[in-house]
Protein backbone atom coordinates (compact mmCIF):
# COMPACT_ATOMS: atom_id res chain seq x y z
CA UNK A 1 0.00 0.00 0.00
CA UNK A 2 1.05 3.41 -0.38
CA UNK A 3 1.97 5.42 2.38
CA UNK A 4 1.83 9.26 2.96
CA UNK A 5 4.32 10.70 0.46
CA UNK A 6 6.12 14.06 0.11
CA UNK A 7 7.70 15.86 -3.29
CA UNK A 8 10.36 18.20 -2.38
CA UNK A 9 11.47 20.90 -5.08
CA UNK A 10 13.61 23.43 -4.99
CA UNK A 11 12.80 26.88 -5.39
CA UNK A 12 13.65 30.63 -4.95
CA UNK A 13 12.11 33.36 -4.13
CA UNK A 14 12.40 36.94 -5.26
CA UNK A 15 13.88 39.31 -2.63
CA UNK A 16 13.50 37.54 0.29
CA UNK A 17 16.54 34.48 0.02
CA UNK A 18 13.14 32.18 1.53
CA UNK A 19 11.29 29.34 0.21
CA UNK A 20 7.36 28.10 0.95
CA UNK A 21 7.75 24.58 2.17
CA UNK A 22 4.32 23.11 0.33
CA UNK A 23 2.51 20.09 1.59
CA UNK A 24 -0.27 19.09 -0.77
CA UNK A 25 -2.17 16.63 0.77
CA UNK A 26 -3.90 13.76 -1.18
CA UNK A 27 -5.89 11.54 1.09
CA UNK A 28 -9.15 10.54 2.41
CA UNK A 29 -11.49 10.89 5.49
CA UNK A 30 -13.45 9.70 8.31
CA UNK A 31 -16.63 9.91 6.72
CA UNK A 32 -20.04 10.22 7.64
CA UNK A 33 -23.28 7.90 6.27
CA UNK A 34 -26.82 7.50 6.90
CA UNK A 35 -26.53 3.77 6.61
CA UNK A 36 -27.88 3.36 2.60
CA UNK A 37 -28.53 -0.11 2.23
CA UNK A 38 -27.83 -1.33 5.54
CA UNK A 39 -30.04 -3.23 8.20
CA UNK A 40 -32.09 -2.15 10.48
CA UNK A 41 -29.82 -3.95 13.03
CA UNK A 42 -29.88 -1.51 15.91
CA UNK A 43 -31.96 1.28 14.73
CA UNK A 44 -33.84 1.85 17.89
CA UNK A 45 -30.11 1.76 19.42
CA UNK A 46 -29.87 4.55 21.36
CA UNK A 47 -26.28 4.34 21.11
CA UNK A 48 -25.68 4.99 17.60
CA UNK A 49 -24.98 2.08 15.97
CA UNK A 50 -27.03 2.22 12.70
CA UNK A 51 -23.45 3.03 11.05
CA UNK A 52 -24.08 6.67 11.29
CA UNK A 53 -20.60 7.40 10.12
CA UNK A 54 -21.04 11.38 10.24
CA UNK A 55 -19.06 10.50 14.06
CA UNK A 56 -16.35 13.14 14.25
CA UNK A 57 -15.83 12.63 10.12
CA UNK A 58 -16.21 13.72 6.56
CA UNK A 59 -19.47 13.49 4.88
CA UNK A 60 -19.44 10.89 1.38
CA UNK A 61 -22.10 11.61 -1.17
CA UNK A 62 -23.77 9.03 -3.75
CA UNK A 63 -20.84 9.32 -5.60
CA UNK A 64 -18.13 8.63 -2.81
CA UNK A 65 -17.14 12.37 -2.88
CA UNK A 66 -15.51 13.43 0.05
CA UNK A 67 -17.43 17.00 0.71
CA UNK A 68 -16.88 17.89 4.18
CA UNK A 69 -14.49 19.43 6.46
CA UNK A 70 -13.16 16.65 8.96
CA UNK A 71 -14.29 17.20 12.38
CA UNK A 72 -11.46 15.51 14.92
CA UNK A 73 -12.78 14.32 17.98
CA UNK A 74 -10.66 13.60 21.31
CA UNK A 75 -10.90 11.87 24.42
CA UNK A 76 -10.36 14.46 26.68
CA UNK A 77 -12.16 17.19 29.09
CA UNK A 78 -14.30 17.79 25.45
CA UNK A 79 -16.00 14.46 26.69
CA UNK A 80 -19.00 15.57 28.82
CA UNK A 81 -18.93 12.94 31.98
CA UNK A 82 -22.21 12.67 33.21
CA UNK A 83 -24.60 13.04 29.97
CA UNK A 84 -22.07 9.94 28.82
CA UNK A 85 -23.09 8.60 32.08
CA UNK A 86 -26.98 9.08 31.93
CA UNK A 87 -27.27 8.22 28.62
CA UNK A 88 -25.28 4.72 29.28
CA UNK A 89 -27.40 4.35 32.65
CA UNK A 90 -30.80 4.90 30.54
CA UNK A 91 -29.63 2.50 27.48
CA UNK A 92 -27.23 -0.21 28.94
CA UNK A 93 -28.01 -3.52 31.60
CA UNK A 94 -26.64 -2.24 34.59
CA UNK A 95 -24.53 -5.29 34.61
CA UNK A 96 -22.30 -3.77 31.53
CA UNK A 97 -22.79 -0.52 32.70
CA UNK A 98 -19.65 -1.49 34.84
CA UNK A 99 -15.87 -1.14 34.72
CA UNK A 100 -13.99 -4.58 34.23
CA UNK A 101 -10.55 -5.17 33.90
CA UNK A 102 -11.22 -8.79 32.91
CA UNK A 103 -14.72 -9.17 31.01
CA UNK A 104 -15.17 -12.54 29.25
CA UNK A 105 -17.05 -13.01 25.60
CA UNK A 106 -17.83 -16.42 24.46
CA UNK A 107 -17.71 -15.88 20.66
CA UNK A 108 -19.67 -19.16 20.33
CA UNK A 109 -22.62 -17.99 22.61
CA UNK A 110 -21.91 -14.38 20.97
CA UNK A 111 -23.04 -16.22 17.52
CA UNK A 112 -25.64 -17.49 18.85
CA UNK A 113 -27.22 -14.44 20.54
CA UNK A 114 -27.20 -12.78 17.23
CA UNK A 115 -28.86 -15.71 15.42
CA UNK A 116 -31.78 -15.68 18.09
CA UNK A 117 -32.35 -11.68 17.29
CA UNK A 118 -32.37 -12.41 13.40
CA UNK A 119 -34.87 -15.30 13.86
CA UNK A 120 -37.37 -12.87 15.64
CA UNK A 121 -36.78 -10.04 13.20
CA UNK A 122 -35.49 -7.73 16.21
CA UNK A 123 -32.49 -5.31 16.06
CA UNK A 124 -29.18 -6.11 18.15
CA UNK A 125 -29.22 -4.32 21.31
CA UNK A 126 -26.15 -2.06 22.30
CA UNK A 127 -24.30 -4.58 24.63
CA UNK A 128 -24.18 -6.80 21.72
CA UNK A 129 -23.33 -4.64 19.11
CA UNK A 130 -20.43 -3.45 21.05
CA UNK A 131 -19.32 -6.10 22.66
CA UNK A 132 -20.11 -5.88 26.16
CA UNK A 133 -17.88 -2.64 26.30
CA UNK A 134 -15.11 -4.94 25.55
CA UNK A 135 -12.31 -1.99 24.68
CA UNK A 136 -9.30 -4.37 24.18
CA UNK A 137 -8.42 -8.10 23.39
CA UNK A 138 -5.81 -9.24 25.92
CA UNK A 139 -6.70 -12.96 26.03
CA UNK A 140 -8.12 -16.01 23.52
CA UNK A 141 -9.60 -18.93 25.61
CA UNK A 142 -9.93 -22.14 23.83
CA UNK A 143 -12.44 -24.71 26.12
CA UNK A 144 -12.49 -27.52 24.76
CA UNK A 145 -15.15 -28.62 27.30
CA UNK A 146 -17.82 -26.73 26.06
CA UNK A 147 -16.49 -26.33 22.75
CA UNK A 148 -15.65 -22.49 22.98
CA UNK A 149 -13.76 -19.44 22.18
CA UNK A 150 -13.21 -17.37 24.59
CA UNK A 151 -11.82 -13.41 24.00
CA UNK A 152 -11.15 -11.20 27.20
CA UNK A 153 -9.80 -7.88 28.30
CA UNK A 154 -10.52 -4.53 30.39
CA UNK A 155 -14.64 -3.51 29.60
CA UNK A 156 -16.67 -0.58 30.73
CA UNK A 157 -19.81 1.23 30.21
CA UNK A 158 -20.64 3.31 27.16
CA UNK A 159 -22.45 5.92 25.10
CA UNK A 160 -22.50 8.30 22.21
CA UNK A 161 -20.42 11.34 22.86
CA UNK A 162 -21.35 14.98 21.80
CA UNK A 163 -20.05 14.19 18.22
CA UNK A 164 -21.79 11.34 18.10
CA UNK A 165 -19.03 8.54 18.43
CA UNK A 166 -19.78 5.73 20.71
CA UNK A 167 -16.51 5.80 23.51
CA UNK A 168 -16.25 4.52 26.99
CA UNK A 169 -17.66 6.21 29.72
CA UNK A 170 -14.42 6.25 31.88
CA UNK A 171 -11.92 5.81 29.62
CA UNK A 172 -13.32 7.39 26.36
CA UNK A 173 -12.38 4.70 24.58
CA UNK A 174 -14.40 3.43 21.67
CA UNK A 175 -15.46 0.11 22.47
CA UNK A 176 -14.99 -3.23 19.96
CA UNK A 177 -17.70 -3.80 17.71
CA UNK A 178 -19.45 -6.66 16.21
CA UNK A 179 -19.59 -5.41 12.95
CA UNK A 180 -16.09 -5.01 13.20
CA UNK A 181 -15.70 -8.39 14.64
CA UNK A 182 -17.99 -9.66 11.54
CA UNK A 183 -15.68 -8.56 8.66
CA UNK A 184 -12.53 -9.37 10.52
CA UNK A 185 -13.45 -13.32 10.74
CA UNK A 186 -14.68 -13.31 7.13
CA UNK A 187 -11.33 -11.26 5.46
CA UNK A 188 -9.28 -13.99 7.16
CA UNK A 189 -11.33 -16.66 6.08
CA UNK A 190 -10.72 -16.02 2.85
CA UNK A 191 -6.63 -15.20 4.05
CA UNK A 192 -7.23 -11.35 2.64
CA UNK A 193 -4.58 -8.40 3.48
CA UNK A 194 -6.99 -5.85 4.24
CA UNK A 195 -6.10 -1.77 3.81
CA UNK A 196 -6.52 1.81 2.26
CA UNK A 197 -4.96 3.81 -0.25
CA UNK A 198 -5.29 6.77 -1.82
CA UNK A 199 -3.03 8.20 -4.73
CA UNK A 200 -2.74 10.86 -7.02
CA UNK A 201 -3.56 9.73 -10.47
CA UNK A 202 -0.21 9.26 -12.50
CA UNK A 203 -1.50 11.24 -15.30
CA UNK A 204 -1.83 14.46 -12.76
CA UNK A 205 1.54 13.93 -10.71
CA UNK A 206 3.09 14.12 -14.39
CA UNK A 207 1.24 17.37 -15.69
CA UNK A 208 2.22 18.62 -11.80
CA UNK A 209 5.96 17.33 -12.80
CA UNK A 210 5.92 19.19 -16.12
CA UNK A 211 4.27 22.65 -13.82
CA UNK A 212 6.79 22.85 -11.44
CA UNK A 213 9.14 22.41 -14.35
CA UNK A 214 7.71 25.30 -16.06
CA UNK A 215 7.38 27.42 -13.16
CA UNK A 216 10.58 26.53 -11.10
CA UNK A 217 11.37 30.67 -11.80
CA UNK A 218 12.67 33.37 -8.98
CA UNK A 219 9.25 34.93 -7.75
CA UNK A 220 7.23 37.02 -4.96
CA UNK A 221 5.85 34.64 -1.91
CA UNK A 222 2.22 35.87 -3.19
CA UNK A 223 3.29 34.57 -6.49
CA UNK A 224 4.30 31.03 -5.00
CA UNK A 225 1.71 30.85 -3.07
CA UNK A 226 -0.49 31.04 -6.01
CA UNK A 227 1.44 28.02 -7.26
CA UNK A 228 1.35 25.56 -4.82
CA UNK A 229 -2.64 26.30 -4.91
CA UNK A 230 -2.49 26.17 -8.81
CA UNK A 231 -0.55 22.82 -8.05
CA UNK A 232 -3.19 21.43 -5.63
CA UNK A 233 -6.02 22.12 -8.44
CA UNK A 234 -3.64 20.17 -11.18
CA UNK A 235 -4.00 17.79 -9.00
CA UNK A 236 -7.05 17.21 -8.62
CA UNK A 237 -9.12 14.55 -6.54
CA UNK A 238 -7.31 11.54 -5.07
CA UNK A 239 -8.36 8.07 -5.59
CA UNK A 240 -9.04 6.35 -2.70
CA UNK A 241 -9.23 2.15 -2.20
CA UNK A 242 -9.88 -0.20 0.52
CA UNK A 243 -8.88 -3.77 0.21
CA UNK A 244 -9.55 -7.29 1.94
CA UNK A 245 -12.74 -5.70 3.66
CA UNK A 246 -16.30 -4.09 2.25
CA UNK A 247 -15.23 -0.67 1.36
CA UNK A 248 -18.59 0.65 2.77
CA UNK A 249 -17.98 -1.14 5.95
CA UNK A 250 -17.41 0.56 9.44
CA UNK A 251 -14.22 -1.21 9.29
CA UNK A 252 -12.76 -0.16 6.42
CA UNK A 253 -13.87 3.89 7.81
CA UNK A 254 -11.97 3.63 10.34
CA UNK A 255 -8.52 2.80 8.11
CA UNK A 256 -9.24 5.47 5.87
CA UNK A 257 -10.06 7.74 8.65
CA UNK A 258 -6.92 7.11 10.91
CA UNK A 259 -4.73 7.52 7.13
CA UNK A 260 -6.44 10.63 7.19
CA UNK A 261 -5.54 11.91 10.50
CA UNK A 262 -1.80 10.83 9.72
CA UNK A 263 -1.64 13.57 7.19
CA UNK A 264 -3.67 15.84 8.50
CA UNK A 265 -1.22 15.89 11.82
CA UNK A 266 1.88 15.38 9.54
CA UNK A 267 0.97 18.29 7.23
CA UNK A 268 0.07 20.25 10.22
CA UNK A 269 -3.69 20.96 9.38
CA UNK A 270 -4.50 19.22 13.10
CA UNK A 271 -2.83 19.20 16.01
CA UNK A 272 -1.79 16.08 17.41
CA UNK A 273 -3.06 16.85 21.39
CA UNK A 274 -0.06 15.93 22.50
CA UNK A 275 3.18 17.26 23.00
CA UNK A 276 6.04 14.67 21.58
CA UNK A 277 3.92 15.25 18.37
CA UNK A 278 4.52 17.89 15.86
CA UNK A 279 3.65 18.26 12.24
CA UNK A 280 6.51 16.72 9.94
CA UNK A 281 6.20 20.34 8.17
CA UNK A 282 7.72 22.27 11.21
CA UNK A 283 10.16 20.26 11.68
CA UNK A 284 11.72 20.39 7.91
CA UNK A 285 14.24 22.68 7.02
CA UNK A 286 15.77 21.43 3.91
CA UNK A 287 16.79 18.92 1.77
CA UNK A 288 17.36 17.10 -1.69
CA UNK A 289 14.11 16.69 -4.05
CA UNK A 290 12.19 13.64 -3.03
CA UNK A 291 9.32 11.69 -2.57
CA UNK A 292 8.33 10.21 1.48
CA UNK A 293 5.77 8.50 2.55
CA UNK A 294 4.52 6.95 6.05
CA UNK A 295 1.97 3.95 6.66
CA UNK A 296 0.70 2.18 9.69
CA UNK A 297 1.33 -1.55 10.21
CA UNK A 298 0.62 -3.51 12.94
CA UNK A 299 3.34 -3.89 15.95
CA UNK A 300 2.79 -6.83 18.67
CA UNK A 301 5.27 -7.94 21.14
CA UNK A 302 5.71 -12.12 21.79
CA UNK A 303 2.66 -13.71 22.16
CA UNK A 304 2.60 -15.51 25.17
CA UNK A 305 0.95 -18.86 25.21
CA UNK A 306 0.62 -22.18 26.63
CA UNK A 307 2.04 -25.78 25.91
CA UNK A 308 -0.40 -27.13 24.37
CA UNK A 309 -1.35 -24.04 22.39
CA UNK A 310 -4.83 -23.53 23.79
CA UNK A 311 -4.63 -20.01 25.20
CA UNK A 312 -2.92 -16.66 24.14
CA UNK A 313 -2.04 -13.50 25.31
CA UNK A 314 -1.77 -10.45 23.18
CA UNK A 315 0.83 -7.68 23.84
CA UNK A 316 2.26 -4.42 22.61
CA UNK A 317 0.96 -1.10 21.31
CA UNK A 318 -0.55 -3.11 18.22
CA UNK A 319 0.52 -0.15 15.31
CA UNK A 320 3.59 1.32 14.51
CA UNK A 321 4.38 4.09 11.28
CA UNK A 322 6.37 3.14 8.89
CA UNK A 323 8.19 5.77 6.05
CA UNK A 324 10.07 5.11 2.79
CA UNK A 325 11.74 7.69 0.54
CA UNK A 326 10.78 7.30 -3.43
CA UNK A 327 10.94 9.10 -6.49
CA UNK A 328 8.55 10.20 -9.20
CA UNK A 329 9.60 10.15 -12.41
CA UNK A 330 7.91 12.78 -15.48
CA UNK A 331 5.55 10.02 -16.17
CA UNK A 332 4.53 10.30 -12.45
CA UNK A 333 5.56 7.06 -11.65
CA UNK A 334 6.49 6.43 -8.27
CA UNK A 335 9.78 3.81 -7.68
CA UNK A 336 11.27 3.40 -3.79
CA UNK A 337 14.40 5.28 -3.09
CA UNK A 338 17.85 3.39 -1.97
CA UNK A 339 18.06 5.27 1.45
CA UNK A 340 15.62 6.74 3.62
CA UNK A 341 16.46 10.73 5.10
CA UNK A 342 16.97 10.51 8.79
CA UNK A 343 14.30 13.40 9.15
CA UNK A 344 11.36 10.89 7.82
CA UNK A 345 12.78 8.45 9.97
CA UNK A 346 13.09 10.26 12.85
CA UNK A 347 9.27 11.56 12.49
CA UNK A 348 8.04 7.71 12.14
CA UNK A 349 9.64 6.72 15.19
CA UNK A 350 8.66 9.27 17.11
CA UNK A 351 5.09 9.11 16.03
CA UNK A 352 5.58 4.86 16.61
CA UNK A 353 6.94 5.96 20.30
CA UNK A 354 3.95 8.15 21.46
CA UNK A 355 1.27 6.17 19.26
CA UNK A 356 -0.46 4.57 22.43
CA UNK A 357 -0.87 8.07 23.83
CA UNK A 358 -2.50 9.38 20.62
CA UNK A 359 -4.58 6.38 21.17
CA UNK A 360 -5.82 7.18 24.10
CA UNK A 361 -6.80 10.70 23.08
CA UNK A 362 -8.05 10.15 19.35
CA UNK A 363 -10.98 7.55 18.62
CA UNK A 364 -10.49 7.04 15.66
CA UNK A 365 -6.49 5.44 16.70
CA UNK A 366 -8.00 3.43 19.37
CA UNK A 367 -10.15 2.17 17.12
CA UNK A 368 -8.14 1.24 14.63
CA UNK A 369 -5.70 -0.62 17.13
CA UNK A 370 -9.03 -2.47 17.89
CA UNK A 371 -9.89 -3.99 14.23
CA UNK A 372 -5.85 -4.78 13.47
CA UNK A 373 -6.52 -6.64 17.30
CA UNK A 374 -9.57 -8.27 15.82
CA UNK A 375 -7.83 -8.93 12.32
CA UNK A 376 -5.36 -10.79 14.10
CA UNK A 377 -7.13 -12.70 16.43
CA UNK A 378 -8.97 -13.91 13.23
CA UNK A 379 -5.65 -15.08 11.58
CA UNK A 380 -5.10 -16.59 14.92
CA UNK A 381 -8.22 -18.52 15.23
CA UNK A 382 -7.38 -19.81 11.21
CA UNK A 383 -3.89 -20.62 11.69
CA UNK A 384 -4.17 -22.60 15.12
CA UNK A 385 -7.14 -24.47 13.50
CA UNK A 386 -8.89 -22.98 17.02
CA UNK A 387 -12.06 -23.29 15.14
CA UNK A 388 -11.73 -26.61 14.18
CA UNK A 389 -10.66 -28.20 17.69
CA UNK A 390 -14.48 -27.20 19.06
CA UNK A 391 -16.11 -27.49 15.96
CA UNK A 392 -17.37 -23.97 15.18
CA UNK A 393 -18.00 -23.30 11.76
CA UNK A 394 -19.53 -19.87 12.43
CA UNK A 395 -21.54 -19.90 9.47
CA UNK A 396 -23.87 -16.67 10.60
CA UNK A 397 -20.08 -14.43 10.82
CA UNK A 398 -18.81 -15.66 8.02
CA UNK A 399 -21.84 -15.53 5.90
CA UNK A 400 -21.12 -13.63 2.54
CA UNK A 401 -24.72 -11.70 2.96
CA UNK A 402 -24.48 -11.19 6.92
CA UNK A 403 -26.88 -8.55 8.20
CA UNK A 404 -24.32 -7.70 10.83
CA UNK A 405 -22.75 -5.40 8.91
CA UNK A 406 -24.56 -2.57 7.59
CA UNK A 407 -22.73 -0.29 4.69
CA UNK A 408 -23.14 2.85 4.09
CA UNK A 409 -21.33 4.97 0.76
CA UNK A 410 -18.14 4.05 -0.38
CA UNK A 411 -15.32 6.70 -0.29
CA UNK A 412 -13.89 7.13 -3.95
CA UNK A 413 -12.27 10.40 -4.28
CA UNK A 414 -11.49 13.04 -2.28
CA UNK A 415 -9.74 16.44 -2.95
CA UNK A 416 -6.45 17.96 -2.27
CA UNK A 417 -5.72 19.94 0.26
CA UNK A 418 -2.39 21.93 0.96
CA UNK A 419 -0.21 23.64 3.54
CA UNK A 420 2.96 25.40 3.52
CA UNK A 421 5.53 27.28 4.70
CA UNK A 422 8.58 29.41 5.33
CA UNK A 423 11.35 26.99 5.37
CA UNK A 424 14.95 27.11 3.53
CA UNK A 425 14.79 26.16 -0.16
CA UNK A 426 12.02 23.77 -0.55
CA UNK A 427 8.79 22.84 -2.20
CA UNK A 428 7.25 19.54 -0.34
CA UNK A 429 3.97 17.96 -1.63
CA UNK A 430 1.83 15.17 0.07
CA UNK A 431 0.70 12.47 -2.34
CA UNK A 432 -0.84 9.20 -1.10
CA UNK A 433 -0.76 7.20 1.69
CA UNK A 434 -2.00 3.90 3.42
CA UNK A 435 -3.08 1.49 5.90
CA UNK A 436 -1.75 -2.05 5.56
CA UNK A 437 -2.92 -4.93 8.03
CA UNK A 438 -1.44 -8.34 7.32
CA UNK A 439 -2.10 -10.09 9.87
CA UNK A 440 -0.87 -13.83 8.74
CA UNK A 441 2.79 -11.98 8.36
CA UNK A 442 1.71 -10.80 11.80
CA UNK A 443 1.60 -14.39 13.19
CA UNK A 444 4.32 -15.99 10.73
CA UNK A 445 6.91 -13.41 12.36
CA UNK A 446 6.23 -12.89 15.55
CA UNK A 447 7.59 -14.78 18.66
CA UNK A 448 5.60 -17.63 20.50
CA UNK A 449 6.56 -17.79 24.08
CA UNK A 450 5.81 -20.58 26.44
CA UNK A 451 4.37 -18.91 29.54
CA UNK A 452 7.14 -19.73 32.32
CA UNK A 453 5.02 -20.29 34.98
CA UNK A 454 1.61 -21.29 35.69
CA UNK A 455 -0.65 -17.68 35.49
CA UNK A 456 -1.58 -17.86 31.47
CA UNK A 457 -3.39 -21.64 32.69
CA UNK A 458 -4.59 -20.08 35.89
CA UNK A 459 -6.28 -17.63 34.36
CA UNK A 460 -7.84 -20.00 31.39
CA UNK A 461 -8.95 -22.43 34.58
CA UNK A 462 -10.87 -19.22 36.05
CA UNK A 463 -12.66 -18.61 32.61
CA UNK A 464 -13.66 -22.06 31.71
CA UNK A 465 -14.93 -22.76 35.02
CA UNK A 466 -18.91 -22.46 34.52
CA UNK A 467 -21.77 -23.04 36.78
CA UNK A 468 -23.48 -25.50 35.75
CA UNK A 469 -26.74 -24.44 37.19
CA UNK A 470 -26.48 -21.19 35.53
CA UNK A 471 -28.09 -20.61 31.84
CA UNK A 472 -24.56 -20.36 29.63
CA UNK A 473 -23.84 -16.58 29.03
CA UNK A 474 -22.32 -14.95 25.87
CA UNK A 475 -20.57 -12.27 28.67
CA UNK A 476 -19.67 -12.40 31.99
CA UNK A 477 -16.82 -10.89 34.47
Amino acid sequence: MKGLSLISIHTTLFHSALSFILLLSFCTAGFAQTNNGGNNNGGNNQNGNNNNQNAGGITIDADGVIAAPFRVTQNSSQLNQRRLQALAAEALPADVNRKSEFRKISLVQLEKVCQEYQTKNEPLPPEVLYLAGLTRIDYLFVDHEHNDLIIAGPAEGFAANAQNRVVGVDTGRPPIRLDDLVVALQSQDRGLITGCSFDAKPDNLAKMNEYIRRTNNASSAATAAVRFKTMAQILGMQDVSVTGVPAGSHYARILVEADYMLKRISIGLEPSGIREIKSHLSTLRGGGNSTQRWWFTPLYDAFTTTADRDAFQFAGQRLQMMSQEEFVNSAGQRTDAAQTRVSTTKYAQQFTKNFAKLADLHPTFAELQSITDLTVLAALIHRERLDEQIDWRHSLFSSASSELVPEGNIPKQVPTAMNYKKAGRLMICLVGGGVTINARSVLNQATFQVSRDTSLEEKQSSVIKRDLQQPARWWWD
